[in-house]
């Protein structure tokens, strides 16, 4: 199983947002593509009047929170966020306790969806899909909850991009290094071929953007955030700061390809 699919890693890089926040952080600063993820994102999502919304994996609720979209839902519209975390779940109830909204709060494991049949019209799960255990048995969970013509919203990586950039420059260090190394379980090339064993249609977006990252540290505190070296000594950490520093003297910035999109899925 991969390490990102390890429920006891999810637990730990998932208890609270402070890992979560640095690693938005690298993004929010130094992407190229200025119109933001978020609004991008929220281009592509439909919304109507009294639509029932589950999101999976909300994490502290950020996509919500920015801009104030919670408060720009339809008429009648009923938002569910949800996490593994309790941690989490906590955080994004703290955010929204003010806002003038149709919001409730739950933990839920994607692969046991406490909802009965057809519950909703649109369900939401970014950047969650890889963590899963059993996809199948999640995918499955899904479709139980959806409504017949509704819309399931997944965001996933692809296994180019920034993983395998990282790859190869740690490879620098460590030339039998594994970090980085391993291929999302559900990704930008794999996702369209797994959702159409649940779904009538599948359609692929991608988000096109990249890093130009113009402070080393950010980056290092990116990388030192992740599971993948949690093992690595300071040592190495400094050898790696000096070499990213090195790139960015030579060339302005740290150009890091990225892979990220959106697959919109009908029941």
């Amino acid at each position: 199983m991969p390490v990102m699919s390890k429920t006891e890693n999810v637990l730990q890089q998932y208890s609270d947002d402070k890992k979560l926040s640095i690693r938005s952080k690298l993004h929010a600063k130094h992407s190229t593509n200025k119109q933001g993820f978020g609004s991008w994102l929220f281009e592509k999502y439909r919304f109507s009047e009294n639509t029932s919304i589950l999101e999976l994996g909300c994490g502290s609720g950020w996509q919500w929170e920015w801009d104030r979209k919670v408060e720009q839902l339809p008429q009648g519209c009923k938002l569910i966020l949800s996490d593994f975390s309790e941690g989490m779940v906590n955080i994004a109830r703290g955010r929204f306790y003010s806002y003038n909204a149709d919001v409730d709060f739950q933990k839920i494991d994607v692969q046991e969806i406490p909802y009965g049949d057809e519950s909703f019209d649109v369900v939401i799960a970014n950047h969650v899909l890889y963590h899963v255990p059993d996809l199948n048995k999640a995918l499955s969970e899904v479709r139980r909850v959806m409504k017949n013509g509704g819309r399931f919203y997944s965001v996933t990586n692809g296994n180019g991009g920034m993983s395998l950039f990282l790859h190869k420059a740690l490879r620098n260090f460590d030339p039998k290094t594994e970090a980085f190394s391993q291929r999302y379980s559900f990704s930008l090339q794999n996702g369209g071929e797994l959702l159409r064993k649940y779904f009538s249609s599948v359609e692929r977006l991608d988000y096109e953007d990249s890093l130009a990252v113009t402070e080393t540290q950010d980056l290092i505190d990116w990388i030192t955030s992740t599971i993948s070296i949690s093992d690595y000594s300071d040592e190495t950490i400094t050898r790696l700061y000096k070499y990213f520093e090195a790139i960015k003297i030579k060339n302005g910035a740290i150009n890091i390809p990225k892979e990220v999109g959106l697959f919109i899925s009908i029941k």
